[in-house]
């Protein structure tokens, strides 16, 4: 008994000491791997780090490119190239995730100009029946994705960041991985009918991502979540039978009893996405100036994403000092409107609704704040509008449609479009 006993502490032992030795030449084979990084990210001189990131994510996708920057971060917090380059793979799982549920419920993209429904996933055989409630959740996890990138883009405050991405390398593993993949440079590329051209001197699309570009990728995050939660806010279950038939072959009916609102009625399901909808489209703004402010900083040319008219945009669409300031004024004009220190003025309101009061203009903060349970249209043409949401236009500044018109005129023909859908 006594020696049975020793027998099976003696090969505990062994077993301990054999995971110990395995423990130790991982940690080993880490310190190798991971050559010591300074804190500072101006100070950071190695490109490690980098290149184990591309590398994995060329073999094992964007998700085992994510997991050693991760890794990393856990040990040195302060390296802010390595962050600036997580947030930028956050953000690109975010968009795969999204395209691998719509993959699996069939989406037929072609063609489709509709928002969440128009990434180009290769076509599913057996699909899943989507539902409802199932998009609901699919574009919500879109959007903590989304805001969990911006988190860490926002921690990304050195001047001197930058991070090379050779945008040729991104692979989107939106069906299985096996099947057929996407590339982003192809994607990309599906933009030289909106008037993208690339530069020749560039097949590889190498980009060197500096500080401007935080605060672009972080108002884009801002941007497309502040959709989703606008999708949210609503009661939008007849829309999408309505029109999930065009974009998926197997859709979950309703319960056929159920009834939905007055086809003139508008209603909220949870009105606090509204708010959300406000603070992110605020947030838009504010890093527009704030990305502007450091490229028009910016005294190289060095593989630039956003270029001003000084640099070589590797898109060829570089913009004019005109365009980026009218972009820089809708900025701050639609903040202005999103704070309710600028009105809608009662001349837009009578030109909308009949019997709008004079003198008073349309507070819009407070109306996506504190929105009605509903929005009937004709309850709203007989009644008017709430008074709550209302405030006199005296001494106040009021939105001014020829402006809007100035600055849209800006951005017209194909370009334009693609030029102002690059800006967010």
């Amino acid at each position: 008994m006594l020696q049975s006993q020793q027998g099976k502490f003696e090969r505990f032992h062994s077993d301990m000491r054999s995971s110990q030795a395995e423990l130790y030449l991982i940690l080993m084979i880490g310190c190798l791997i991971w050559q010591p990084t300074r804190l500072h990210s101006e100070e950071r001189d190695s490109p490690s780090v980098y290149q184990a990131a591309t590398e994995a994510m060329e073999s094992g996708g964007l998700a085992r490119s994510q997991q050693i920057l991760q890794l990393h971060l856990h040990v040195h917090k302060r390296d802010e190239h390595a962050r600036f380059q997580l947030g930028m793979i956050q953000f690109l799982r975010a968009v795969e995730n999204l395209g691998r549920g719509l993959y699996d419920y069939g989406l037929r993209s072609g063609g489709s100009n509709t928002w969440f429904v128009r990434l180009p996933v290769p076509e599913n055989e057996n699909p899943s029946e989507i539902s409802y409630p199932a998009f609901l959740r699919l574009i919500d996890s879109f959007r903590q994705e989304l805001l969990a990138a911006e988190r860490n883009l926002a921690l990304v405050n050195g001047d001197k960041v930058k991070v090379p991405f050779q945008l040729s390398q991104v692979v989107f593993q939106f069906a299985h991985p096996d099947d057929e993949r996407i590339t982003l440079s192809g994607i990309i590329e599906g933009g030289r009918q909106f008037g993208i051209n690339f530069s020749d001197e560039n097949p590889e699309l190498l980009i060197k991502f500096d500080r401007g570009d935080v605060a672009w990728l972080r108002a884009y995050c801002h941007l497309l979540a502040g959709v989703v939660d606008f999708y949210h806010a609503f009661h939008s279950a007849d829309w999408f039978d309505t029109y999930a038939k065009r974009f998926f072959p197997r859709v979950k009916p309703r319960n056929p009893f159920g009834d939905g609102p007055a086809l003139n009625t508008v209603v909220l399901r949870d009105p606090n996405r509204l708010h959300e909808f406000r603070k992110h489209l605020m947030e838009v703004c504010r890093l527009n100036a704030e990305t502007w402010r450091y490229i028009h900083s910016e005294r190289d040319d060095d593989y630039e994403w956003l270029s001003h008219p000084g640099q070589t945009d590797q898109l060829g669409m570089t913009l004019t000092e005109q365009q980026i300031d009218s972009w820089l004024e809708l900025a701050d004009y639609l903040e202005e409107i999103l704070s309710g220190e600028r009105l809608i003025p009662s001349a837009i309101l009578k030109y909308m609704i009949d019997g709008s009061e004079e003198g008073l203009g349309l507070n819009v903060a407070k109306l996506l704040d504190e929105p009605p349970a509903n929005l009937n249209w004709e309850r709203i043409t007989d009644e008017g509008i709430n008074a709550k949401y209302l405030e006199p236009e005296d001494g106040r500044k009021l939105v001014d449609v020829m402006m809007l018109i100035r600055v849209i005129s800006q951005f017209n023909g194909p370009f334009g479009v693609s030029a102002a859908l690059r800006l967010n």
